[in-house]
């Protein structure tokens, strides 16, 4: 009995040494392109919500400061998460990924610096009582510049990371 037990507990040390000694890792899973769609989906949701910004301060009257104020505050709530999805979805791409789309993900990370600045001003909007909605209409159509801007670095990201790899071998 002594001598089973002795074995088993042989073998199972020897599979977990040998489980230790393999020195291979397992690799991540592959999450940029799921994060690079759902970047792409919030700036579609934020495209949305700016095009309906400008559309209703097109009409609206300085008289409507209160309103527009409103729009201003929630639009900046809105654009808050923006910078995280970013920071995440640069996280979730490997070097070689982000080496082989270096140059549009630079044009992406100004993008982004224009998110931030008027994310920064259109929260400024919505605490200052004396604004005109013109201010915030004038905003809501750089934002929307600039999410179309963004959204197209993106689909060009997108495209540059699912496309095949061209490989020299040849088919005679």
């Amino acid at each position: 009995m002594l001598r089973i037990l002795a074995l088993s507990g042989l073998g199972a040390l020897t599979f977990v040494l040998g489980s230790f000694g393999s020195g291979s890792m397992p690799l991540r899973p592959d999450t940029s392109r799921a994060a690079l769609a759902s970047l792409g989906q919030e700036y579609g949701d934020l495209q949305q919500w700016a095009s309906a910004i400008v559309a209703t301060t097109d009409t609206l009257q300085p008289e409507g400061a209160e309103r527009a104020r409103a729009m201003a505050d929630h639009l900046a709530r809105l654009m808050g998460p923006l910078e995280q999805d970013f920071e995440r979805t640069t996280a979730a791409m490997s070097t070689s990924q982000l080496e082989l789309v270096l140059p549009l993900w630079e044009r992406m990370a100004f993008a982004h610096a224009g998110f931030a600045m008027l994310r920064d001003e259109v929260a400024a909007l919505g605490g200052d009582p004396a604004m005109n909605p013109a201010e915030l209409h004038d905003l809501a159509t750089e934002l929307s510049a600039v999410l179309d801007f963004a959204a197209e670095i993106q689909r060009l990201v997108m495209d540059e990371l699912t496309a095949p790899v061209s490989t020299p071998i040849r088919v005679i």
